[in-house]
């Protein structure tokens, strides 16, 4: 793939990640079972450092040594 493809990639799923944080807060106040709330409550503590690591790292020169790095491979 070309780093253009490997960048789309990354923001398809950056979004879709994104989604699905959204989605787990919007179903915490909806859902008020106490083991459900507390394993959406797992699953967005999981999120979010992944998503401010690709937050750091989009626009970099970092970011785009990883997509060189990808593309070598």
């Amino acid at each position: 793939m070309k780093d253009r493809e490997y960048k789309e990639v990354w923001q398809k799923i950056k979004a879709e990640m994104l989604e699905s944080y959204a989605n787990y807060e919007g179903q915490k106040c909806i859902n008020k079972n106490m083991g459900f709330h507390k394993i959406l409550e797992g699953a967005q503590i999981s999120l979010a450092p992944v998503l401010e690591d690709m937050d750091k790292l989009d626009g970099t020169n970092e970011f785009s040594n990883l997509l060189s790095d990808l593309g070598d491979k």
